[in-house]
């Protein structure tokens, strides 16, 4: 199953407060077609066949598709800062860590 770093789970909080969305929402991660990676982008509420993954220390919510759940089973969600203290999600094998 996807492992959110408690990092991205703060990251997720922030991000979804930013935009005044309530607490039953979170970030939705779609894989794209043809294997172009991944699109991410905050949803108010899971649609009703997704796959709900909740980070253990903040609660933060990540929606998947049952598609992409598949594709992300063994990957951990992660975040960095960049220089604009911008929140840069990066999804990674399990056990590898982004810098």
């Amino acid at each position: 199953m996807l492992h959110i770093t408690p990092e991205a789970g703060l990251a997720i909080q922030k991000l979804t407060h930013t935009q005044g969305v309530s607490e039953g929402g979170g970030l939705r991660v779609e894989a794209r077609a043809g294997d172009r990676g991944f699109a991410m982008s905050i949803a108010a509420l899971p649609d009703e066949t997704d796959v709900v993954v909740t980070e253990e220390t903040t609660g933060a919510k990540v929606m998947l598709d049952t598609v992409t759940a598949d594709y992300v089973d063994d990957k951990t969600l992660d975040v960095s800062d960049t220089v604009e203290s911008t929140a840069r999600f990066a999804l990674t094998d399990q056990g590898t860590t982004t810098d």
